[in-house]
């Protein structure tokens, strides 16, 4: 079952509707689908490709006169609340990205019922280390239009997420904790830029010769070091301090991407458990305290 949010007399009331009749909607809505040309048939639903903590996205086939379209369709799970992530700043962001040709499409879009059809890209391939650094470089230059990421209030967010999925305290890093908010402040006293936040290998598509990013839902205004960091731990054959000087230049700070690998580290481990999704790992929140403090 997936909440699904409508506004009657004003307000906003969450309905609970199976994600079948989601999807089943979303495809009975083609018609209004900004596509060129303008489909004439029903598109079908070929397969799931993704399904993550925040979202699931399906491969949809629509025929034209002469060929097959590909398209995805993408639906918020109910999990994403629990993440914190906010559909409306997804698209927002999706929307800038795309004026510059970092994001794909949007032919369909659903604000009521937190669904999207977007254009098929198909998976990047071998991506080099400077395609995906000027891709990087494109993203931080984007217009900030966007909410400024609170590195606090999503620990806490987590935390609170974690400790309803029936962790203990213990199991997780306080978001209080003395080092944890150092390393915020740190993090957040650098000049915003525009970040994805996500940038794994699996977000990463290929329009043509083009790469561009999919998957906007971490995305808002902070740190480019965190961003960066974010993005190296996806990424493990990088090397982080290079890949971080062929994207920052002067602005790079060796102190402030240690901390925030660190701090991503931290964070990931509240968000893991958040999510129910935990790995096993010889980390433990003592000694991700430990390596946090040891950059400030």
């Amino acid at each position: 079952m997936a909440k699904l949010e409508t506004a009657v007399s004003g307000a906003i009331t969450v309905l609970e509707v199976p994600q079948e009749l989601m999807k089943k909607h979303a495809l009975e809505q083609f018609r209004t689908w900004n596509t060129i040309p303008p489909l004439s048939t029903q598109p079908r639903i070929a397969q799931t490709l993704n399904q993550g903590s925040g979202h699931t996205a399906v491969l949809v086939i629509a025929d034209t006169n002469s060929t097959h379209q590909s398209y995805v369709l993408r639906y918020r799970n109910p999990q994403a609340t629990a993440l914190g992530l906010s559909f409306e700043l997804e698209v927002g962001c999706m929307k800038i990205a795309n004026d510059y040709g970092l994001a794909p499409n949007i032919v369909w879009l659903d604000m009521a019922h937190r669904s999207m059809v977007i254009e098929y890209l198909a998976e990047s391939g071998p991506v080099s280390t400077e395609e995906l650094a000027a891709l990087v470089r494109s993203i931080h230059r984007l217009p900030l239009e966007m909410p400024t990421l609170n590195l606090q209030q999503q620990m806490r967010h987590y935390w609170r997420s974690a400790l309803e999925q029936g962790n203990s305290p213990s199991t997780l890093v306080n978001p209080e904790d003395p080092t944890v908010q150092s390393a915020i402040k740190a993090l957040e006293s650098e000049l915003p830029v525009t970040c994805h936040n996500d940038l794994t290998p699996a977000n990463i598509r290929r329009r043509h010769q083009d790469i561009m990013a999919i998957d906007w839902e971490y995305a808002a205004a902070g740190s480019p070091h965190f961003d960066i960091a974010a993005l190296c731990a996806g990424w493990p054959d990088i090397h982080a301090e290079s890949f971080a000087v062929a994207v920052l230049g002067d602005r790079f700070s060796k102190q402030q991407l240690r901390i925030a690998t660190r701090f991503y580290a931290t964070i990931q481990w509240n968000w893991n458990r958040a999510a129910a999704e935990t790995y096993e790992t010889p980390q433990s929140p003592d000694t991700l305290i430990q390596h946090l403090g040891a950059c400030l």
